[in-house]
């Protein structure tokens, strides 16, 4: 394996192993090396390993089995109907995870606009920047990930320590949502918008426009994963 020298590291440890996975040199149910041999050998953290393993478990090419390690899940990419399978099976956690959404987020926005400081603004603006880069280079992992920065640092911006932490329960279980879900195109597309709303709202100070953005892209969430189920 070569040593990771450039960034982003977290994609470049998911396209090695990716490729291992699927060079027929493994199979289904065989153990991967140890975090402290791909850590070792790829000259990268733990953090940047664990990422890039729960990228690939959310991929469906990896399974991690808690205590024991990564082991393959299938030597061969997932196609839509694999896709679609997940959505359908993980429904009802999904729409409960949508649900808790709709009730803190359009809160946490409506607080952060009351609290923030300009720097703050700064920093949700540079992440919203990379979000959209992302969109245009077709990185899907990029999204995911500052999809997922994006909502973070509005809740943290509320400067609610409850609703923090909530968040932090709620984001962890999402994580595996939106590497799934982003990988339908129309879905990110449906991102877009909202994101460039919410951050309008947000330059403006106007907490109850960004009140109503973060409702209408809940809720547009929850209508992007009706439509996966009834395919």
């Amino acid at each position: 394996m070569d040593t990771i020298e450039r960034v982003p590291v977290v994609q470049q440890v998911v396209k090695i192993i990716r490729e291992f996975i699927l060079s027929g040199q493994t199979e289904v149910g065989k153990k991967l090396p140890t975090e402290k041999e791909y850590c070792e050998s790829l000259n990268v953290g733990r953090g940047t390993l664990r990422e890039a393993l729960r990228i690939l478990q959310a991929n469906g090419l990896v399974e991690i089995k808690p205590g024991r390690g990564a082991f393959v899940a299938r030597t061969e990419e997932a196609d839509s109907s694999d896709i679609v399978e997940w959505f359908v099976k993980n429904e009802v956690e999904l729409k409960d995870c949508i649900e808790v959404r709709s009730a803190i987020e359009p809160l946490a926005i409506k607080l952060a606009i009351s609290r923030c400081s300009d720097s703050d603004i700064t920093q949700l603006e540079r992440t919203h920047a990379k979000f959209t880069k992302a969109v245009e280079e077709d990185d899907i992992l990029g999204v995911a990930k500052y999809d997922e920065r994006f909502h973070n640092q509005i809740v943290e911006m509320s400067k609610n320590k409850l609703l923090i932490s909530i968040n932090k329960k709620v984001s962890e279980y999402v994580q595996t949502f939106r590497s799934k879900t982003f990988q339908v195109h129309q879905n990110v597309q449906n991102a877009i918008e909202p994101h460039s709303n919410i951050m309008r709202a947000m330059q403006e100070r106007d907490s109850e426009a960004g009140e109503l953005y973060m409702r209408k892209h809940i809720q547009r969430i929850l209508e992007d994963l009706t439509v996966m189920i009834k395919k």
